[in-house]
């Protein structure tokens, strides 16, 4: 069976990952500032492009890519530095739970991919949080915005991983790159 997206070679991966860059910024200001307007949270494009990641590269390999999109979206936002990056990195994590002990099986494995990256990262804003002794997560916050967040990741989820597909390959195997 031929790769439908197979990973480019040469100087076209490097455009391919511009262009993707580029898309990602771009989309997720667009559902930022759209969402913003209607009062809800955004969905994580950023966060879908870690747990994206965990699909396509070695478990080390890939939380530490997790980090980078995460810090990427820390240097463009106005927030703490590194938050943003540790909640990425967080998802990847528990994704990688899901690539371990699930087969790929398509609907069932999207929802638990969506479900723990969200879940990790909100577990290490929390982490952080604490350890910071902010005031930046409350009760209220996590009550509001976590459900929305993880509704509007799972709607986008299944076209950002056709593009995610045509940056970055079609995904290895469940148990591939693992041993």
């Amino acid at each position: 069976m031929r790769n439908a997206y197979p990973v480019p070679r040469g100087p076209l991966r490097w455009v391919k990952l511009i262009v993707y860059a580029a898309l990602l910024i771009a989309a997720q200001g667009l559902l930022s500032r759209l969402s913003d307007a209607a009062g809800i949270p955004a969905p994580d494009l950023f966060l879908l492009t870690g747990a994206a990641l965990v699909w396509r590269l070695p478990p080390p390999w890939a939380v530490l890519a997790a980090y980078g999109v995460g810090l990427g979206q820390d240097l463009l936002g106005s927030g703490a530095l590194g938050l943003h990056a540790a909640g990425v990195a967080g998802g990847a994590l528990l994704t990688l739970l899901v690539r371990r002990y699930v087969a790929d099986s398509g609907v069932f494995q999207m929802l638990l991919t969506v479900l723990m990256a969200v879940v990790g990262e909100w577990l290490a804003f929390l982490i952080l949080n604490y350890w910071l002794r902010a005031d930046l997560i409350t009760a209220d916050l996590l009550r509001t915005t976590v459900p929305l967040v993880f509704a509007g990741t799972l709607v986008l989820y299944p076209l950002w991983e056709r593009v995610v597909a045509w940056a970055f390959g079609s995904r290895s195997g469940p148990e591939e790159h693992l041993a």
